[in-house]
């Protein structure tokens, strides 16, 4: 069975390249300069004087107890959160908001805009599973976002060479929170329509700026001492995205000349771009060289050296989106999905409303001729016809030459920025810019949206907050930074290339399963199994995993010992009584069930 098989679990990606896939050039445009000048010299700022949390009334909006640098569904969930749980840090004016987001592209369609029906395939799908919506129910904003969506109640899969409607098999659900799909913008809207109806007074959003941190405030608090320091300062720049359709994340930067922005609580949450994540490892990297090697070891700091550990992919997969529209006698609360033979493509579809508009995605390798821009679209029509014909008939000819029109677009690599989701002592970041994996078991966006509400909880339970903001940023890495690197670790080894990464993939889930179902109070259930079990963590998962595979080493080399000494003994006593060497009788044994693999594979061919 193709690892693929579970590839549209919980997400459908779409026509739009991801907006988490920022390339290095894209990420040296964004820039309002070189990273390098940026913080070659923040370990030498001097701290500011305005230490007191009192804002000079002069700065006005140039100040706020909070900024979130990143608009998507963690950026927007986390703007909530610190509405609802951050107290005032600052002295600012009535008028003045508390919280910032800024976002690098523009804002979404409202959740009710006809687009997300009659335009499916410019937006990519996320399944919510309970993860995702515990998080925002703990917030109550649940309801906002599943009036937007749509569940999933199981899946109907067509296996290799099956190509009729009646050939499927249909699995349902048996998880104790149904998945509810809706288009990642769509779950933006939503979020933003919250804040614009119950949080305007507070929280201001900002579309087209660039965030770059001119100092983290951490000059001279590197150590565990319970003092903040100054607040964070930002250079925030206007930028334009530089797609037309604004479905990148890649921006230009205007001309005109950037702002200071200084904060007492910094978050980024700015997805796969990564722009707070890769100032702090810039940051990082210039703190320690102006540091000898004694100051390192002995110094008062006792932060850890932060990086993002980035993996090479090396199972690449494309995918080009398909929008379809199911019959009305085709079920629309399902995942449909079929693999074609020799493995060369996966159809994996979602509903993105309830009326039986699906969005598809035809995964494929980097190389295939199908996978180019301006392919034929008659070469891509016979391959559906051939591997599925069961979707082909509900694609018209125009869809098919929009589909072969244009270029794959590729999945995320893995990805994990550690050991520490912190700088200084007012700086956290989450979600995908510290935790990315490939989407196909639903766990990055749902991740995210759980970061958060963990941030929330550590907030809520530090008394007198807005002198104590200092321990929030430190132990949120202590609850976090190891759940993280196993989450990326756990996905990544799932996705081995080859034939030997399959059977790394399948034969633990078979293990599993015949193990759990015989011994389920010793042996827990597959990978998927746990991902789907609340209040467990992904490191506990990893311990849990670690020990059932020593376990399942033990009893399996426990049965075949047994079997060989069973055989050895028995080969004994028939060679005793038939009056033969061990050898003799070995090797007749040998030759007879040889023989009889033989004649078996002769009878079944006639």
């Amino acid at each position: 069975m193709s690892r693929y098989y579970w590839a549209g679990c919980l997400l459908c990606a779409l026509s739009a390249p991801v907006s988490s896939l920022i390339s290095p050039s894209a990420l040296k445009n964004t820039r309002a300069h070189d990273v390098r000048t940026l913080f070659s010299a923040a370990p030498s700022v001097e701290p500011t004087t305005n230490t007191d949390k009192s804002i000079p009334p002069e700065e006005g909006q140039n100040h706020y107890d909070a900024v979130v640098v990143g608009g998507g569904p963690a950026g927007l969930l986390s703007a909530i959160m610190l509405a609802q749980k951050l107290p005032p840090l600052s002295s600012l004016s009535s008028s003045a908001k508390r919280v910032v987001v800024y976002d690098r592209l523009d804002p979404p369609p409202p959740p009710d805009n006809l687009v997300y029906s009659t335009d499916v395939s410019k937006y990519y799908l996320l399944g919510i599973g309970h993860r995702g919506q515990n998080a925002l129910k703990y917030f109550d904003v649940w309801e906002d976002v599943e009036k937007a969506s749509v569940a999933v109640l199981g899946r109907r899969d067509w296996a290799p060479g099956k190509m009729k409607e009646e050939d499927a098999r249909i699995t349902m659900s048996n998880k104790e929170v149904t998945s509810r799909v809706l288009a990642r913008d769509k779950l933006v809207g939503a979020l933003k329509q919250v804040i614009e109806t119950r949080y305007k007074d507070v929280i201001e959003l900002k579309y087209g700026y660039q965030v770059d941190p001119i100092s983290f405030g951490n000059e001279d608090v590197r150590s565990d001492g319970e003092e903040a320091g100054p607040p964070v300062q930002l250079q925030v720049s206007q930028c334009t995205p530089l797609s037309s359709d604004g479905d990148t994340e890649e921006c230009s930067i205007e001309n005109n000349q950037p702002s200071k922005v200084t904060t007492q609580f910094l978050i980024g949450a700015d997805g796969a771009a990564r722009g707070i994540a890769n100032a702090m490892e810039t940051s990082d990297e210039e703190y320690r060289k102006q540091r000898n090697i004694f100051q390192r070891l002995f110094g008062k700091s006792k932060q850890l050296p932060f990086r993002v550990t980035r993996y090479d992919d090396d199972n690449q997969r494309v995918y080009k989106s398909i929008p379809i529209k199911f019959p009305d006698h085709w079920a629309h609360d399902l995942n449909y999905s079929a693999r074609s033979e020799n493995s060369r493509g996966t159809f994996e579809a979602l509903p993105s409303d309830a009326n039986g508009n699906y969005c598809a995605l035809l995964l494929l390798r980097p190389d295939d001729v199908l996978a180019s821009a301006n392919c034929d679209p008659k070469v891509l029509r016979e391959y559906f016809d051939l591997q599925f014909p069961q979707f082909s008939k509900l694609l018209g000819d125009d869809v098919m030459e929009d589909v072969a029109k244009k270029g794959a677009s590729t999945l995320p690599s893995f990805r994990f920025a550690g050991p520490r989701h912190h700088e200084g002592k007012r700086t956290v970041i989450l979600g995908d810019c510290v935790h990315t994996v490939k989407p196909y078991f639903g766990l990055g966006a749902n991740t995210a949206l759980e970061d958060v509400k963990i941030l929330s909880q550590i907030i809520e339970s530090i008394p007198d907050l807005e002198k104590n903001i200092a321990k929030a940023p430190l132990e949120f890495t202590k609850q976090r930074a190891a759940d993280s690197r196993a989450l990326v670790k756990i996905s990544r080894g799932m996705d081995r290339p080859g034939k030997i990464g399959t059977m790394r993939f399948v034969l633990p889930l078979i293990l599993d399963s015949m193990f759990n179902k015989f011994m389920p109070k010793v042996f827990g259930p597959s990978m998927f199994g746990m991902f789907q079990k609340q209040g467990v963590t992904f490191t506990q998962i990893q311990k849990k995993k670690r020990l059932d595979r020593l376990m399942q080493s033990v009893v399996i080399a426990t049965i075949l010992s047994s079997i060989g000494m069973g055989l050895g003994y028995s080969t004994k006593v028939l060679a005793k009584a038939l009056g033969m060497s061990c050898t003799v009788v070995r090797g007749s044994l040998a030759a007879a069930i040889v023989a009889a693999g033989f004649a078996r594979s002769k009878l079944s061919n006639i």
